[in-house]
C-alpha cells in the first residue's frame, strides 16, 4: 500500500473512532485536533461550532489563540472581501483549502492576511468545513507561523478526509441532546407525553419552568412539539391531520429538521422544546410515547423572533442572513437580483429597525456568548511544528 494512501486511511480512521464516540463538541474537538495536529503541524488554531441555520458561532475550541486577533478574524470575515470565506466554501462542498493554494502562494492577495496574520507573524492557512450534504455545522482555522512552510496538497488532503467524520460527530452531539447553549440547570428538564396527550413523567425542572402539567395553558407547547415529532416519525407530515388521520391541511415540515418549538417559561424566560419518539403504539391500546426535552433558549434561537419583533420584511430577512455569512454587498445582490443601491436601502432599513450599525454589532446582536475551550499556550520553542 502506498504511504500516503496508509498515512490518510490511519489519521480518519482514528478520527472516525473519535467522532463515533462523541458527545460533547468541545470535546470532540480537542481530540480531533491532537491527531490532525500530529499528521498536519500548525501553530494555533480555532475549532469553530456554529449554527447552520445563521453560521453564527455557537462554541470555540482554540489552540493557542489570541482572543484579539480572533475578534479581528471574525469581524473580517463578516465585513471584508476575501478568499475561502467560510460560506463560500460551504456552499461550493469545498472540505478544506490552503490559502496559499488559493494565490499561487501571493498570501497578501488575502484581505485577513494582509491586515491581520502578517503583521503578527502567521503565514500561511488551512481552512476546513465540516458538513453534512449542504448543511454546514463548523469549521476550523489552522494558522501556520510565517517561517513555516506552505501547506501541501497531501496535508491538505488529509484534513478533507476527515472533515465528513467531523461533521458527523457534531450532528451526533445535537442528536444526544447537547445543544451547546443555555444556562446550565440543577436537573434535566423533559417530559414524557402518550399519544392521547397524557403525561407519563416529568421532570422536577421541567414542573417549575411550566407549572402544573395538567393545565393545558401549560403544556400546549408540548403537545405542539409531540404531535410535530409523531408526524415526522411516519414521514408524511403534509399528509396527515393533527388527529392522525389523512389529509391534506397539516403544516409540512422538513422531514430531516426536529420537531422543536419555542416558549415563555413561568418566570417569563424563553425556552426551547424538542420533540423525539421514543415508541410506537401497536394501534390498539398501547399508545407510543414520545420525550420533550427543555432547555434555555439563546439568543441565536430567539433570532427569528427578534426579526419578527423588529417587523423586518422577508426581504429584509433574506439580507440579514446573507450579511451574516459574510457575503460581499455585491454578492448578495447578485443572489438576490437586485441593484446594489436596492441592497443599500435594504442593509440600512435591517440596521435602523435593530439598532447597530455594523455587520459584527449585528452577529452581536443575534448570538449568544458562545461557550469556549482554549488549549493553554505553550512556550514558543515547544510549539507543534
Amino acid at each position: 500500500m502506498l504511504p500516503h494512501r496508509s498515512r490518510r486511511d490511519r489519521l480518519v480512521e482514528r478520527v472516525a473512532r473519535v467522532c463515533a464516540r462523541a458527545q460533547d463538541p468541545l470535546e470532540l474537538f480537542e481530540s480531533v485536533a491532537g491527531l490532525v495536529r500530529a499528521e498536519v503541524p500548525y501553530a494555533s488554531a480555532g475549532w469553530i461550532l456554529i449554527d447552520p441555520d445563521t453560521m453564527l458561532i455557537n462554541a470555540v475550541y482554540g489552540e493557542d489563540v489570541d482572543h484579539a486577533l480572533h475578534r479581528d478574524l471574525i469581524a473580517c470575515e463578516l465585513a471584508e472581501d476575501d478568499l475561502n470565506k467560510f460560506w463560500e466554501l460551504a456552499r461550493e462542498g469545498v472540505a478544506a483549502v490552503a490559502l496559499s493554494a488559493s494565490t499561487d502562494g501571493e498570501l497578501t492577495q488575502s484581505t485577513r492576511w494582509s491586515r491581520i496574520y502578517g503583521p503578527h507573524g502567521y503565514g500561511d492557512e488551512l481552512r476546513a468545513v465540516f458538513a453534512t450534504g449542504k448543511v454546514a455545522w463548523g469549521h476550523a482555522c489552522l494558522t501556520r507561523s510565517a517561517e513555516d512552510p506552505f501547506y501541501t496538497a497531501e496535508e491538505v488532503d488529509l484534513v478533507a478526509a476527515v472533515a465528513p467524520h467531523v461533521a458527523n460527530g457534531i450532528r451526533t452531539c445535537y442528536l444526544l441532546g447537547d445543544l451547546t447553549g443555555g444556562a446550565p440547570v440543577e436537573s434535566p428538564a423533559m417530559v414524557v407525553l402518550d399519544d392521547d396527550g397524557s403525561v407519563v413523567s416529568l421532570t422536577a425542572q421541567a414542573a417549575a419552568w411550566l407549572g402544573d402539567p395538567t393545565q393545558v395553558d401549560a403544556t400546549i407547547v408540548l403537545h405542539e412539539v409531540a404531535q410535530q415529532a409523531r408526524a415526522l416519525a411516519v414521514g408524511a407530515v403534509s399528509d396527515r391531520l393533527p388527529d392522525g388521520s389523512a389529509g391534506g391541511t397539516a403544516p409540512a415540515t422538513p422531514l430531516d429538521q426536529p420537531a422543536m418549538a419555542r416558549a415563555r417559561s413561568r418566570d417569563g424566560e424563553w425556552l426551547v422544546v424538542r420533540g423525539v419518539r421514543l415508541s410506537d403504539g401497536d394501534g390498539t391500546d398501547r399508545p407510543g410515547t414520545t420525550a420533550l426535552v427543555l432547555e434555555p433558549a439563546r439568543r441565536a434561537d430567539l433570532a427569528p423572533l427578534l426579526l419578527g419583533l423588529h417587523q423586518l420584511t422577508d426581504r429584509e430577512r433574506e439580507v440579514t442572513q446573507l450579511l451574516l455569512h459574510g457575503m460581499s454587498t455585491g454578492e448578495i445582490a447578485q443572489e438576490l437580483w437586485i441593484s446594489p443601491e436596492t441592497l443599500r436601502g435594504h442593509v440600512k432599513s435591517v440596521f435602523a429597525k435593530l439598532g447597530v450599525s455594523s455587520r459584527p454589532e449585528l452577529a452581536a446582536l443575534l448570538s449568544h456568548e458562545p461557550r469556549s475551550r482554549v488549549r493553554p499556550a505553550e512556550p514558543a520553542g515547544r510549539r507543534s511544528r
